[in-house]
C-alpha cells in the first residue's frame, strides 16, 4: 500500500469519526426533543382517538428508542469505550432493538397509509375498517413480526470482533448478507413500495371523490355538512398531508442506506483497504441519514399538520410557560 493511500485512509477515517460524533449530537438532541413533543402532543385528548394519530404515536416511541440506542455510542466515540463492543449480550440486544424499532417505524407508516386509503374510499364498508381497534391490532402485529424477522441477530452478531468494520458486528459473511438483505428489503424497500402503492390508490380515490362532488352544487354541499363534519374533513386532509410528507422524507433519507447495503452485499470482498475505507465512510453517512429520518417527524408534523397538530402544540407550550411562570414567582 502506497503512502498516498495510507494518507487517504487516515483522512477518511478522521472525517468519518468527526461527522459521526458531531452530527450524531445534533440528531440526538433534535430527535429526542422532537419525539418527546410528539408523544405528548399525539396523546392529546382532542386527537388521540384517531387511528392514524395512534400509529404516529407508537412510531414516535419507536423512533425515540432507535435514536437513543443507535446514537449514544456514536456520540461517545473517541471519548469513552463502548460496552457493546466488548459485552456479547449487550451487543446483541442493542443491535436487535435498533433494527426492530426502525422496522416498526416503517411498517407503522404503511399502516397509516392504509388507514388514509380506507378513509378515502367511497364505500362505507371500507371506511368502517378505519378504527382504533384495527390500528392497535395492526401495530401489535407489526411489532411481533419485526421481532420474529430480526431474531436472527441474536445468533449473527458478536462482540470483540477484530476482522470487521466494528467490534460489534455480524460474525460471518453469510450473517452479514442475511442482515443486509433483511434490512434493505423488509425494513426499507418493501414498506416504501407499499406506501407508494397505497398512496397512489388514495390519490385515485380522492380524485374520484372530487369528480363526484363536482356533480353536486356547492350550496347543497354546504347545507349538508355540519360544522363538526367540516372540522372532521379538515382534520382528515391534514392527516393525509402529514402521512404523504412523512413517507417522502423517509424515502429520501433511508433509500441511500438500503442501496448501499445491497451494493456492499453483492460486490464481495474488497480489493484494497482504501476501497473498504471508502465504503465504510459512505456507510456512516447514509446511516446517519436514517437516524435523521427518525428525528424529523415532529418538525414535519408541525409544518404540515395545520391546526390538527399545531393547536395541541400551542396548548402544550402555553402550559409549559404557565408552569415556568408559576415557579418563577
Amino acid at each position: 500500500m502506497s503512502s498516498t493511500d495510507i494518507q487517504r485512509i487516515e483522512l477518511l477515517i478522521r472525517i468519518s469519526n468527526q461527522i459521526s460524533r458531531y452530527f450524531s449530537i445534533f440528531i440526538f438532541f433534535g430527535g429526542t426533543i422532537g419525539n418527546i413533543f410528539n408523544i405528548i402532543i399525539l396523546s392529546d385528548r382532542s386527537i388521540r382517538k384517531l387511528p392514524s394519530v395512534f400509529l404516529f404515536l407508537i412510531a414516535s416511541i419507536a423512533s425515540l428508542i432507535a435514536i437513543h440506542l443507535g446514537l449514544i455510542t456514536r456520540m461517545l466515540s473517541g471519548w469513552a469505550s463502548d460496552p457493546t463492543y466488548t459485552i456479547g449480550w449487550l451487543c446483541k440486544l442493542r443491535t436487535f432493538l435498533v433494527f426492530v424499532s426502525r422496522a416498526v417505524v416503517f411498517w407503522l407508516f404503511v399502516l397509516a397509509t392504509i388507514d388514509r386509503l380506507l378513509l378515502s374510499s367511497s364505500e362505507n364498508r371500507q371506511r368502517r375498517l378505519s378504527t382504533m381497534k384495527n390500528a392497535q391490532r395492526g401495530a401489535l402485529f407489526v411489532i411481533i413480526m419485526s421481532i420474529i424477522i430480526y431474531a436472527q441477530l441474536f445468533y449473527c452478531y458478536e462482540a470483540n470482533l477484530t476482522n470487521a468494520p466494528f467490534q460489534c458486528y455480524a460474525k460471518s459473511s453469510s450473517c452479514q448478507l442475511l442482515t443486509d438483505m433483511t434490512f434493505a428489503s423488509f425494513t426499507t424497500i418493501v414498506p416504501l413500495l407499499l406506501m407508494l402503492i397505497f398512496g397512489l390508490m388514495t390519490i385515485s380515490n380522492i380524485r374520484e371523490s372530487h369528480r363526484r362532488l363536482c356533480q353536486t352544487s356547492i350550496e347543497t354541499m354546504t347545507h349538508r355538512l355540519s360544522p363538526s363534519q367540516q372540522r372532521s374533513k379538515k382534520m382528515e386532509r391534514h392527516l393525509l398531508f402529514m402521512v404523504f410528507t412523512q413517507v417522502l422524507v423517509l424515502a429520501i433519507l433511508t433509500l441511500p442506506q438500503a442501496i448501499q447495503r445491497l451494493y456492499a452485499a453483492f460486490i464481495g470482498p474488497y480489493n484494497s483497504q482504501l476501497q473498504a475505507t471508502k465504503d465504510m465512510f459512505v456507510y456512516n453517512i447514509v446511516l446517519l441519514l436514517t437516524y435523521l429520518a427518525s428525528a424529523m417527524p415532529f418538525y414535519i408534523y408541525t409544518l404540515t399538520g395545520g391546526t390538527l397538530f399545531r393547536k395541541p402544540l400551542l396548548n402544550l407550550m402555553q402550559r409549559i410557560y404557565r408552569l415556568i411562570s408559576c415557579r418563577r414567582f
